[in-house]
Parts: C-alpha cells; structure tokens; sequence
C-alpha cells in the first residue's frame, strides 16, 4: 500500500530580501495579507494529508514545522493568478485558520504544483485571479493495516462475505504479520523562488518532448535537494498531467541543467535540508516556436519597480501616461538586451530613449512564472511613470 511522503517545512521561504540584495536573489511573488472575516468562495480544493489525501496523486505534502506535530486541522484560501495554462503564477494567502501557525506560508509553497483549469473568456482560455482552498488534515501516522488485520482476524480463510469482511472481496488479512508502518516525515526547508543561475533553454526544452507526448501539454513538478553548490539532487517527479506520456521521464532529464544562485543559498536557513519544487511544462510542439516571455520574474534591483526611481526628473513627469512599449531579447544570464522601442510614448523622444536605457539595465531569473525557459526569449515590457503593484504585475505577466 503506498503512503504519502509528509515534508515539513521548517521555514516556508528564505528571508526576505535586505535593501540592497546582491545579484541573483529574487522578488518573491509570496505575500500575506490580512484576512476577511469571512472566508471566501473557491473554484478549487486541495486536500493535503494522509495516504488518501495527497494531492492530485504527489507525494510529498508540505506542513509547517510543528503544526503535524500537534496533530492540527487547518484550512487556507490563496488567491492566486492563473495563467492561460492553469498555473498559479502568484499567490497570496486570502484566509487562514487558524493563524499563526504557519499553514498559510506552507500553503503558498505549494503553489507550483496547482494546476487548474483556467478561466473561460470568447476566444479561449484566459488570465484570472482564481481562490483555491487547501485543506490540512492531520494524518494518521500509523498504518491503517493494523487495523484491518484485527477486523478479519476471526474470519475463516474460505468466507469471503462475512460481516468480518465486508464487500465481498478476497482480501483476508488474518495471515498478515505487521508490527508497525509509520508514514515517514522529515524536517526541511523549501526555497519558494530560487534564483537560477543556470536553466535549460528552449531548445533543451523542445529536445526534451517526449516521443510518447502525443502533441499534448505537459506538466512536471520534481522535487529536488540542493547541494551548497546550488546544483540539484535526488530528483523526483511530485505531479505529472497528464500521466503515461513519459513527462516525468523528460523533466527529470533537464533537472541537472538547473543551479540555485550561491548568493541566494548564503541568505537561506541552516539547519534543516534545502529542498525546492521545480515546474517544467512542456508546450506542444508548434507552441514551443513562440518565444514571448509573459510571465518574467525580475532579480530584485534589477527589476521595473527599483529603476523606474531612477528615470530622469526632466522625463517623470506626467503621472498618467500611457508610457511606451520597449521589447528586447533574453541574455544567457537573464539580462535583457537589444532593447528598441515597440510602441513610441506620446511623451516624446526624451522618455522613450529613458525607457530604452532603463529596460537595457533589467535582469529577470532563468526560469519563469510560466515554468519555462528565458534564454534566447522575447520580452515586450510596458515602461510608464509611476508604476504601482497592479501596473508591475501586468508588467509582469506580459
């Protein structure tokens, strides 16, 4: 009988970033906020716990430290943008209960293995916040076989319908010898957004689709170790949709091609293991000629929101411009290069040169919220005075 892998986490996320955040540390997408008093409605509910519970068929749950120990029930609601694919690109907690007790950034380490149907508009699928529930359910960790053992002790080899033994099926434990089996858990700390120094690129990604695929989607999540060095190890495949099309198998082939940041491991926690979920989709084979970042994670400092602060006083100036449209190519090493103008400013030349120079400077991690490649891609980056949180997520996602 399989049984489901319980992880804690002892710290849901490294710290948050200082000020001024050396190269390679990442803007989290993770954030808390205060809760209604009512909990909201959700389109989608996860159960995460036992042997019967784990999630969509993974096997590795993640509890905050201490919280399994107590043996407590807790249920958080995330709201998270869904992209066109059905993957939570962003979360933050909507609800938790009860709070304090770390279920709400356990929940939002769980985000990369959602994958949800997304949202309906008239041409097809299309981006949306989306509530989805999570469910925490304390696990008995003690295997149910025991009890199983002592309910058809008293029945006879050759009755296979008595009360004993109810649905009338063959199975009879009265022979079985078993002491006990325990579900194994382990304390562990979960890097939410690792900040990749090393990714595949597209064409590894594209060499990577399996001959059994089918021409369908795919999505793998492995849950890996990380070495001091950054490099992965011990590599599992936690999620695969759909199952039987050897994704599995493709993903963990391109797992050694990834490397945590050595800075980002230096800020991280000690003690407990370092482990990370990382989400690989495989797009149809005549998607995967589309080369358009939409969905960038920027390197804190190197990100639209830090050097819009440094645009020139002579070109800051009119608060409600639409801005301009600046599209460069993807560097080997995030940073984005031969930036040119896409769609001019009515701000003039002044500002569209200042936009040019500022996306010249950006620098976005090797993996992005889409759980693909940047390497060799294409980003189209909105550049306006003034920026606020929804004008850099829709940044963001373009």
């Amino acid at each position: 009988m399989p049984l489901a892998l319980i992880a804690l986490v002892a710290a849901a996320a490294a710290p948050s970033p200082p000020a001024a955040p050396p190269v390679g540390h990442q803007v989290s997408p993770l954030v808390i906020t205060p809760q209604p008093l009512v909990e909201p409605p959700s389109v989608s509910t996860v159960e995460v716990g036992g042997e019967s519970e784990n999630i969509g068929g993974q096997n590795v749950a993640v509890w905050p430290a201490g919280g399994l120990a107590a043996g407590a029930s807790a249920r958080v609601v995330l709201t998270c943008d869904v992209d066109v694919h059905g993957l939570a690109e962003w979360c933050k907690v909507a609800y938790e209960s009860p709070q304090g007790r770390g279920f709400g950034k356990a929940a939002l380490v769980l985000r990369p293995t959602f994958k949800l149907t997304p949202k309906q508009g008239p041409n097809g699928p299309v981006e949306g916040l989306m509530n989805i529930a999570i469910n925490y359910k304390a696990p008995q960790v003690e295997s149910n076989l025991t009890e199983l053992q002592g309910q058809t002790a008293k029945v006879s080899p050759d009755d296979s319908s008595a009360m004993g033994n109810p649905g009338e099926h063959e199975l009879n434990a009265r022979n079985l010898d078993i002491v006990h089996n325990p579900i194994a858990m382990r304390r562990l700390t979960m890097i939410d957004t690792p900040a990749w120094v090393s990714a595949p690129t597209f064409d590894d990604l594209a060499r990577a689709y399996p001959a059994a695929g089918g021409g369908v989607e795919g999505y793998v999540v492995a849950h890996c170790g990380v070495k001091p060095t950054g490099v992965l190890m011990g590599c599992a495949a936690v999620k695969e949709t759909p199952v039987r099309h050897d994704f599995a198998k493709a993903a963990l082939s391109l797992t050694p091609q990834f490397r945590v940041s050595p800075e980002a491991l230096a800020q991280a926690p000690h003690g407990a293991p370092l482990e990370v979920d990382v989400p690989i989709r495989f797009p149809p084979p005549g998607e995967a000629k589309d080369r358009t970042i939409r969905a960038p994670v920027w390197v804190a400092g190197y990100d639209p929101a830090s050097l819009m602060q440094q645009l020139p006083a002579q070109v800051a100036t009119r608060k409600n411009s639409p801005g301009a449209i600046v599209q460069c190519q993807v560097g080997a090493d995030g940073a984005l290069t031969a930036c040119q103008i896409e769609l001019t400013s009515p701000d003039g030349i002044d500002f569209d040169e200042a936009a040019v120079k500022l996306a010249s400077r950006m620098k976005m991690n090797l993996w992005s919220a889409e759980a693909g490649p940047v390497q060799g891609g294409v980003v189209h980056l909105p550049v306006k005075i003034g920026m606020g949180e929804a004008d850099r997520a829709s940044a963001d996602r373009r």
